[in-house]
């Protein structure tokens, strides 16, 4: 690990020793709270209420040029960047720029699949439900844009992955198999939980053999010969670029299933908001850059006030999901602390990230933020705009952060005393449509990607994940493998 990144952690140690003892209300201005503040056509994003003061931040406004970021967000947006551990190159950004690019022809060409799949159900559906098999960030994701779109559907989506295969077996209840069709998702197409429920859905459209269950069967995957070896149709075949990551995937035809639901110009409008966000980061200095500012902030946090874990809380119902969505984003990519050249990072890596639906959290998990002893850095992410309900859940959304960063003294009662001094960052988005969406994602695949290149580690692979289905295809194949580690009373019973 270079020198660079070394003195930046132990900068960050000595200016975070004086500002772990000071409360975030000391270091607000009374009279003017927008100088934190970033305005933009999509969103507001707001963090005037981050533990933070300007010296701190004119250094880390520094940090960028030192790693030289500006080359790596060429590099990012061009098709060029690398995950090395493995040897590909990085294509999600491509997935949703208009601009045809000759090394990565294939996701144009799928995208005119994606087309021709929507234009034609659009004109009149012959199926009633989707069983969606998936797992990671190719269900995560999808599943989540299901969720946001899918209040009104006319088709009923059902995404699927538990090994026990209670998940599928509790769909495949709702459905029948003359109107159900099925996406096997996997990009090696040999993914343990997808094969075992696929067989599954294969046994139970057996029981109808007048159903040519070929008809009723989509793969999307890069292997294409393994879906033709398992009898999917070319025809209903999506392919995928190889170096297209799970966590990354949203953009392309894994998130298909879900936007059965709405049509191609949503799909377009999804792409289109997503790839200004991508223009934005490449353009914007860094102290009006929302990505950078997070993925700085983010170190800040971990690194210099010790604060190990970040709270992503939704105010809107259509967003319930998306802190699974981000976490699995955040920490399959930066959950590690050693490079591919072997090389540990001098940083404390990313802080788990937990949350969920706001308005639930408030009745459950903020009493542990508000008065337990440890610190959380958050964001609150709500909709700003006259429609119902709307702006009754952003006021909410405000006083809770003020709840969580000034707190309230109270030395009559001092067990209601509440400590507040938790770092809070606000998303206010204008409105919750699709290209607002697709920025919001956006900035937070960026951060991802920032932050990785401060911690001086590669986001895109996941040798830990790997470690666990390695060992779990071991015990599958050889029964006496956990005989070893475990006591016969825990082991699976034969």
């Amino acid at each position: 690990m270079n020198n660079v990144r070394k003195n930046i952690q132990k900068e960050l140690s000595l200016l975070g020793q004086d500002l772990k003892k000071i409360h975030i209300s000391d270091l607000l201005e009374s009279t003017d709270f927008s100088h934190n503040v970033i305005e933009l056509d999509f969103l507001t994003f707001d963090y005037s209420k981050q533990r933070i003061d300007q010296k701190t931040l004119d250094y880390l406004f520094h940090i960028p040029d030192l790693i030289d970021l500006k080359e790596s967000l060429h590099s990012l947006f061009t098709g060029k960047i690398s995950n090395p551990s493995e040897n590909k190159l990085v294509s999600h950004t491509i997935y949703r720029n208009q601009a045809i690019n000759d090394n990565f022809e294939l996701i144009f060409t799928e995208r005119e699949k994606i087309k021709s799949f929507l234009d034609q159900n659009q004109k009149g559906y012959s199926f009633k439900n989707i069983i969606c098999l998936s797992i990671g960030g190719s269900r995560l994701g999808p599943e989540f844009l299901n969720e946001y779109l899918s209040l009104d559907g006319q088709v009923n989506i059902y995404f699927c992955s538990s090994f026990d295969l209670e998940e599928i077996k509790y769909a495949l209840r709702e459905c029948q198999q003359i109107d159900t069709i099925v996406f096997a998702c996997s990009k090696s197409f040999k993914t343990f939980e997808i094969m075992k429920n696929l067989e599954y859905v294969k046994s139970w459209f057996s029981k109808k053999p007048e159903i040519n269950f070929e008809d009723h069967l989509y793969g999307i995957s890069s292997n294409a010969s393994a879906m033709t070896d398992f009898g999917i149709k070319d025809a209903n075949q999506f392919l995928l670029l190889e170096s297209l990551g799970g966590r990354f995937s949203l953009w392309s035809s894994v998130s298909l299933p879900a936007l059965v639901n709405a049509d191609y110009e949503s799909y377009q409008d999804l792409l289109y908001g997503a790839h200004l966000a991508d223009e934005y980061t490449n353009n914007t200095s860094w102290e009006f850059n929302i990505s950078v500012l997070m993925a700085l902030l983010s170190i800040w946090n971990r690194n210099a006030l010790d604060i190990s874990n970040h709270g992503i809380f939704t105010y809107n119902f259509k967003l319930r999901s998306l802190t699974k969505y981000i976490a699995q984003l955040a920490m399959e990519s930066n959950g590690k602390s050693i490079n591919h050249n072997s090389e540990i990072s001098p940083f404390l890596t990313t802080q788990l990230i937990w949350g969920g639906y706001g308005i639930e959290n408030q009745h459950s998990t903020f009493q542990w933020l508000m008065q337990g002893k440890t610190e959380t850095s958050c964001d609150f992410i709500g909709i700003n705009n006259n429609e119902d309900g709307a702006k009754d859940s952003y006021e909410i959304l405000l006083s809770q952060v003020l709840a969580m960063t000034l707190g309230q003294e109270d030395k009559t009662s001092p067990f209601k005393t509440v400590r507040g001094n938790n770092p809070c960052s606000i998303f206010q988005l204008q409105k919750l449509d699709l290209k607002s969406l697709g920025f919001l994602l956006a900035l937070y695949e960026h951060k991802t990607f920032i932050e990785a290149l401060i911690l001086g580690i590669d986001p895109f692979d996941q040798w830990g994940v790997q470690l666990g289905k390695k060992l779990s295809m071991k015990a599958k194949k050889d029964k006496g493998f956990l005989k070893t580690f475990f006591s016969p009373s825990i082991l699976p019973k034969s």
